[in-house]
């Protein structure tokens, strides 16, 4: 479940300041991920360390930590107040583009993790110890089937599905927050008393932003193969599944 507002913040009198413990949580994320953790590695101190990413989705996983790491807003982009240095943000995005560097022998080792059996949806585990002339063999714990795919043709068909893919008409539309609605109530009682009438307007533009974001945002076809062009697999793949006659299915954001 998505947040309505990042995590770290939250409207206070119609303005937007920073929550305590998550701002706590968001500098702890920075510093691990500069002492060299994972991302997986990141979510999981966060979780034993009680920091929870929302009432109604609490536990942190690695695409979360990532979001917040990409995160301009931290560093006070877009009138957010900062949470941490220009500096701290400048240097994890120097990290994160030298660990991309280290995986460009092998981009299709990005895409492990999102790799599912096509017989079971269990998900496959890579044989470490087989990785040979650009090739990957993986086995499934939940059914027994093993397979073997050559690097070069899971991305070909990553991205053959990727120019073929059209988004879901169906996507859902506008769902109010609960920071929506008080702004709009915020606002009307306003527009009531205009006596301070600068206050209005602020709150006008809170409302605008908070309905703004209460829209799911849909990627377009272009998007998702200028992603997979882009070896943002993250951004662009929910998950794949491939059988033991290396049939592959790829399922887009």
């Amino acid at each position: 479940m998505n947040r309505k507002m990042p995590y770290g913040y939250r409207i206070q009198s119609g303005m937007i300041v920073t929550q305590s413990q998550e701002a706590a949580g968001v500098k702890r994320i920075f510093s691990l991920y500069l002492a060299g953790k994972s991302r997986d590695q990141i979510a999981d101190a966060l979780n034993t360390e009680g920091f929870c990413y929302s009432a109604e989705s609490p536990k942190w996983d690695k695409n979360r930590v990532r979001q917040a790491l990409e995160n301009p807003r931290y560093m006070g982009a877009h009138d957010y107040p900062a949470i941490i240095a220009d500096e701290t943000f400048r240097m994890a995005q120097a990290m994160k583009e030298k660990r991309t560097r280290k995986r460009g022998n092998h981009p299709a080792l990005c895409l492990t993790p999102k790799l599912h059996c096509g017989h079971c949806g269990h998900s496959l585990r890579r044989i470490t110890n087989n990785y040979w002339r650009d090739t990957l063999r993986f086995h499934c714990d939940g059914c027994g089937m093993s397979v073997t795919i050559p690097d070069a043709e899971l991305l070909a068909e990553v991205e053959r599905q990727a120019a073929e893919y059209t988004p879901p008409a169906d996507a859902p539309g506008y769902i109010p927050s609960e920071d929506s609605v008080r702004l709009t109530n915020a606002i009307n009682r306003g527009l009531e008393k205009p006596e301070h009438p600068e206050e209005v307007t602020a709150l006008i533009m809170q409302g605008i932003s908070a309905r703004y974001a209460c829209f799911p945002t849909q990627m377009t076809a272009t998007d998702i193969l200028r992603l997979i062009r882009e070896k943002d697999y993250d951004q662009a793949v929910r998950y794949i599944t491939i059988t033991a006659e290396n049939a592959v299915t790829v399922t887009f954001r």
